[in-house]
């Protein structure tokens, strides 16, 4: 017992020495592993800067004659239309930095066309969505939009920009917040504008409207609501500025604040008469059809005061005409939705409460726009205008 007591003390047991092993092994194995995990998560390279960048840089920086400048954008616009790699190789803070340089400077304009169509084609590969939003180009292109000195050319880029730099979802709230939605309500409201930039104007103002926060600066923006209508009903007013206008209405009455704006200026008679001008064969005509009965229906929810709008405007008449078009699709069904509205019959087919005194059109509800406003089949539709994008170069 004693031998064995001595063995143990001088010696270790065999668990230890064996523990004893392994600790020596790992730390000769160690430096190795390190090695090896060192070279998995080392970065790649980066890519080599494209030599135009420091060119267009330094060019907008340094040079005291604008013509220059103007020969550096130029240049530039012409580099952005080559492809996806030279574009994202482009959008780089310091490149963009330079940019938003010429957009902001007076001196700078007759550069300014070429640097908004360059931020336009730089907009369209969604990896630089982001960035060109972080670099600070918003304000500049709000700048463009507002300028009386600005080129119609000018502002209508600068319009496509914002429609591009919307699409992406992260970009929605922090482009209302920098001042855009009142310089493209003007646009798109307003008839002196050229068709093509009102259209832009259209598809930034519907992007940006997706986001709750920017349906309450649409509401509350003063005269916003009347000049969405009276684009809409204007017979004057190309037919896709007409239905962006009302696509826009329509994702403002998400929230209840919308809804009430729009009533207040008139929105149930205004989208009725639209229904019903020359027996509707007019709203079809300019594909105005779906959009109206899609507003409709987003006023009718949770609401009391609709009924007696839509019964002063004879809605049911213009909503039992789309009901029984044997053709209306997705439109007949969110008619006769919006008829049991009128009719306070709230109770769905399965008895359960199809409307709620408290819809805000919050995120939560829908994943689109404007909570369940619309259905599956309208919500694909606005999918399909999504993801169409701005894919033209400048």
């Amino acid at each position: 017992a004693s031998t064995s007591n001595s063995s143990t003390s001088s010696y270790g047991s065999a668990s230890e020495i064996t523990a004893a092993e392994d600790e020596a092994k790992a730390k000769e194995e160690a430096p190795r592993r390190r090695t090896v995990k060192e070279a998995e998560v080392e970065p790649a390279a980066a890519p080599p800067a494209d030599p135009l960048e420091d060119d267009v840089v330094g060019k907008v920086m340094d040079a005291d004659d604008d013509g220059v400048v103007a020969a550096a954008m130029g240049a530039l616009r012409e580099a952005t239309r080559e492809g996806e790699e030279r574009r994202r190789a482009l959008c780089t803070p310091r490149l963009l930095g330079a940019l938003r340089r010429v957009l902001l400077l007076p001196r700078h304009a007759a550069a300014r066309v070429d640097a908004v169509a360059a931020l336009v084609n730089l907009s369209l590969e969604p990896a630089n969505k982001v960035r060109i939003v972080r670099a600070g180009a918003v304000p500049a292109l709000v700048e463009v939009l507002r300028s009386g000195a600005s080129a119609p050319e000018a502002r209508e880029h600068a319009a496509g920009a914002l429609f591009g730099l919307a699409l992406n979802e992260d970009n929605r709230a922090a482009i209302g917040v920098l001042g855009a939605v009142p310089p493209l309500l003007d646009l798109l409201t307003s008839p002196t504008h050229a068709p093509r930039a009102r259209r832009d104007a259209g598809m930034a103002l519907y992007h940006l409207t997706l986001a709750a926060v920017n349906q309450s600066k649409v509401a509350r923006f003063p005269g916003a609501p009347k000049a969405l209508l009276a684009v809409a009903s204007g017979a004057a007013d190309p037919g896709p500025v007409r239905r962006l206008a009302l696509m826009v209405a329509c994702n403002v009455a998400a929230c209840a604040e919308g809804r009430n704006a729009l009533m207040d200026a008139g929105a149930v008679a205004s989208v009725s008469a639209i229904l019903l001008s020359d027996g509707g064969a007019a709203a079809a005509a300019a594909g105005l059809e779906e959009w109206c009965v899609s507003a409709m229906y987003a006023m009718s929810r949770g609401s009391l005061r609709f009924r007696g709008l839509a019964r002063a405007a004879g809605a049911d008449r213009a909503l039992r005409r789309v009901v029984a078009d044997e053709g209306g699709g997705v439109r007949r069904e969110i008619a006769r939705k919006t008829l049991r509205a009128m009719r306070g019959d709230l109770d769905n087919d399965d008895g359960g409460t199809e409307y709620n005194n408290d819809l805000t059109g919050s995120s939560a509800e829908c994943e689109d726009c404007g909570g369940s406003i619309v259905s599956d089949g309208l919500m694909s539709f606005r999918r399909r205008q999504r993801e169409l994008g701005n894919t033209a170069e400048f």
